[in-house]
């Protein structure tokens, strides 16, 4: 009975980290770094909301990805989208991989509206396309800053 317990535990335990490393394996093409919010609230000028961060991608991928759009949400509800700039960071080697690293950041400009006012937090949704697969990245709980 005892080696059928542990037999089961040793399979449970290999199914489970088979699977746990192929998730990892999968997940790893595109690691987000950094991500920050902030609603620029200074006299003189219109109100504007903002975001910028870092990533990084797997530099087998380089040629083959696309970052169409960050989605801003509040509460479950979208209350942002757009395409984000990319500015080329560094190029980072590894024993494990190469990566290039990029920051993004937002357009100027950007109407605050009335959840943005409201929100002490956000979630960001970062939306890449990598050989015609989407990855999806959701950077939960942001302080949305304000800059007065």
């Amino acid at each position: 009975m005892n080696n059928k317990l542990v037999l089961l535990i040793f399979l449970f335990s290999f199914f489970v980290g088979c699977c746990s490393q192929s998730m990892i394996i999968s997940d790893s093409t595109v690691t987000i770094l950094e991500a920050d919010c902030w609603l620029n609230l200074m006299p003189g000028g219109n109100p504007s909301f903002h975001y910028s961060g870092t990533f990084s991608v797997d530099k087998k991928f380089i040629d083959d990805y696309k970052f169409p759009f960050v989605k801003v949400f509040y509460k479950d509800e979208m209350i942002h989208q757009s395409q984000p700039f990319l500015q080329f960071y560094d190029e980072l080697i590894t024993d494990s991989n190469k990566v290039v690293r990029y920051h993004f950041y937002s357009d100027r400009g950007i109407k605050v509206t009335e959840q943005m006012m409201k929100a002490e937090s956000v979630d960001l949704l970062l939306v890449f396309q990598i050989q015609d697969k989407t990855i999806e990245k959701l950077v939960k709980d942001i302080p949305l800053t304000r800059a007065y």
